[in-house]
């Protein structure tokens, strides 16, 4: 089953613990998105979930901060599978 028809793991997500808006860092002020950015990820990087929430961001392009990474580095990460021949799923 697809991380789109199922987001059960949501509800194990670290960033359960968090407040919501790190996730979605404001670009006013470059140096002060860039340290929510950094952030946002570090409450990704040990949780046990993130694989599934890549792999519901790359299929469906959310903004924000999922799976560890930015919308910019999931479009790039993207375009690079379809240069290669392959899906994101």
């Amino acid at each position: 089953m697809s991380g789109v028809r199922s987001v059960s793991w949501m509800s194990r997500g670290a960033c359960r613990q968090a407040d919501p808006e790190l996730f979605f860092p404001i670009a006013i002020g470059a140096g002060r998105a860039a340290r929510q950015v950094e952030a946002a990820k570090a409450v990704c990087d040990p949780c046990a979930v993130r694989p599934n929430c890549l792999s519901y961001a790359l299929e469906t392009m959310p903004e924000g901060i999922w799976g560890g990474t930015t919308l910019d580095e999931r479009l790039a990460a993207r375009r690079r599978s379809f240069r290669h021949g392959r899906t994101m799923s």
